[in-house]
């Protein structure tokens, strides 16, 4: 394996395997089981939460990490540094995530008594701590990279998204010592689950501080190149940027409150009454949320899908001779490309539509908590942006970055691109549309097939992103083998 040229190759490949077992497979089964109206027992919430967690560390943040760590350094101007730590860096994270997906559902349904009861809770711990080890030798290497890449200039490329970045890397770092904490704290009390006030932030520095904020990274550098967009302003980012970082301070304020008021200190000046504080804390909350999810539909209109803008002019060689240049390859209408990833295109516009829903599912129901009005599930909002918009959009930067990444000429089977859309789209619509009425029999159904055909998604792509990454590179050509000549 060359680490330095496919630094995102294993990644990818971790991520895919954990979505496809504990993250997608269990959601999977669990859908299915309530579809089959199997009676959720004791080990109901410990799998839930497992499940999340490989959503959340495994396949977003695994995929995440592959592709920035490739593509963040670039920006600066750089190359990864300590990209020999790499592979323990990886075999924490994914040994962590492992550990945690068996021994937590295993604390469910405890088959094997008291004894063994204390050795899966060290496990479940040290879990976590694998996960945070993991994050810390990626630190060491960012650190280096930072201090061989170029000074920032105003006109370099990742200016405007710095303080993006900026945000994204302590989200990262601040949900894995996060969930050590809770972990530890759960695992004390003889729980098998981590606390709400926990997962809350936890969900909050994933979701939000670090899958949306990578989101709009990427799609600032690659968009307007991939689909001929007029870049986003510069200026204007960067002020959205702080915006959206005091928005996101806000909205995990009241679970860290909890959080600190459950320290068992011997005297914890939190754990008085405190009605007034949780008033100012719940309005600074619908600050924060307001704030963050504004800032995000200002992004999506300065991104400018719609094309309201003059395209991106396509980039060509200004030192070639005319006389030599031969007829031009056939381009798609709008794209730069032949087709050789696929309609890829169709992943990018349909992700940033239900994070367009998301949003203002946020806002509606943000707005029906402050007015008595009708209520929107959390959990609405909340598979639309996971299952929707997240999910959607690692499927089509997967198909139109890692190609170039690996120095392929495109991805390995285009047809099947547009067979991920659609399976992605109806897995995402059967997960989120029944959360309106979920105490209906058909609600059940539809989860039921909602799991199945997101897995199948997810196995659709994995065949397509091992055939691409095994393909040879550009330039290169077979070796055939062939047999001995006759005489």
């Amino acid at each position: 394996m060359d680490w330095t040229r496919r630094t995102h190759e294993p990644f990818v490949y971790a991520g895919l395997l954990l979505a496809l077992t504990a993250g997608f497979g269990y959601g999977a089964l669990m859908v299915g089981a309530l579809a089959l109206n199997v009676v959720p027992g004791t080990w109901w919430a410990p799998v839930v939460q497992s499940h999340g967690h490989a959503q959340l560390f495994g396949w977003v943040g695994l995929f995440v990490l592959g592709m920035g760590l490739y593509f963040l350094p670039r920006l600066y101007g750089g190359k990864l540094q300590g990209v020999t730590r790499t592979p323990f860096a990886l075999g924490l994270i994914v040994l962590g995530i492992i550990l945690r997906v068996i021994v937590q559902p295993m604390l469910g349904f405890n088959p094997f008594g008291d004894s063994a009861e204390q050795l899966g809770r060290l496990l479940w711990a040290l879990s976590a701590a694998l996960e945070l080890a993991g994050i810390l030798v990626i630190g060491s290497m960012l650190r280096l990279t930072g201090k061989a890449a170029k000074p920032l200039l105003a006109d370099s490329p990742a200016k405007a998204i710095e303080p993006f970045i900026r945000i994204a890397l302590v989200s990262l770092f601040a949900a894995l010592f996060v969930n050590l904490f809770g972990v530890w704290h759960a695992a004390a009390q003889g729980k098998t689950t981590v606390a709400p006030s926990f997962e809350n932030v936890l969900i909050t520095l994933m979701l939000y501080g670090l899958t949306i904020p990578m989101a709009i990274i990427f799609s600032t550098r690659t968009l307007p190149l991939f689909m001929r967009l007029a870049p986003p302003p510069r200026e204007p980012l960067r002020m959205l940027a702080f915006v959206y970082a005091g928005g996101l301070v806000l909205v995990l304020l009241p679970s860290l409150f909890v959080i600190l008021e459950s320290v068992p200190l011997p005297s914890n000046p939190l754990q008085a009454t405190h009605e007034q504080v949780a008033a100012l804390l719940n309005a600074l909350w619908g600050i924060g949320s307001l704030g963050i999810n504004l800032a995000v539909l200002v992004f999506l209109w300065q991104l400018d899908l719609l094309r309201l803008k003059p395209a991106r002019p396509l980039n060509r060689a200004s030192n070639v001779r005319p006389d030599l240049v031969l007829l031009p390859k056939p381009k798609r209408a709008n794209y730069p490309d032949t087709g050789e990833y696929g309609r890829f295109e169709l992943l990018v516009y349909s992700a940033f539509a239900w994070l367009a829903f998301a949003v203002l599912l946020n806002l509606a129901r943000l707005f029906g908590e402050f007015t008595g009005g009708t209520n929107i599930p959390a959990d609405t909002a909340r598979h639309a942006l996971v299952v929707g918009f997240v999910t959607l959009l690692i499927f089509g930067m997967a198909v139109r970055m890692s190609p170039g990444f690996s120095r392929k000429k495109g991805v390995a089977f285009p047809s099947l691109v547009l067979v991920t859309f659609l399976l992605g789209n109806l897995a995402a619509i059967l997960r989120v549309v029944p959360t309106l009425f979920p105490e209906s029999e058909l609600a059940l159904l539809l989860w039921g097939l909602s799991g199945t055909i997101g897995w199948t998604a997810v196995a659709v792509l994995a065949v397509n992103m091992i055939a691409t990454f095994r393909q040879p590179e550009r330039g290169e050509t077979k070796t055939i083998r062939v047999g001995k000549p006759e005489l």
